[in-house]
């Protein structure tokens, strides 16, 4: 049996009207662990690398992608920190 998915509670944004146009929705994100659509991206990643026995991930330290990978990181392993120059010990 393969192991749980790694989740934090993403997907579940509302989707919130425009005023202009009008019938027009959009999801807001925000809801979002992380306050991040890079939600959606993180959580499969994370159970992926974890299913596959992988002790640990590495994103560009910029931006939602590294703030939600951080996340997810954590919450499917210990997570290891680097020095910020490529150096990651091990």
């Amino acid at each position: 049996m393969p192991p749980a998915p790694v989740s934090l509670g993403e997907g579940g944004s509302p989707p919130v009207p425009l005023r202009h146009p009008p019938g027009v929705r959009i999801k807001d994100e925000r809801a979002n662990p992380t306050g991040s659509f890079k939600d959606r991206m993180a959580s499969p990643a994370a159970s992926w690398a974890r299913a596959r026995g992988f002790g640990t991930v590495a994103v560009a330290p910029t931006g939602h992608a590294a703030v939600s990978t951080a996340a997810y990181a954590a919450a499917a392993w210990a997570v290891r920190h680097g020095r910020g120059d490529g150096y990651a010990p091990s």
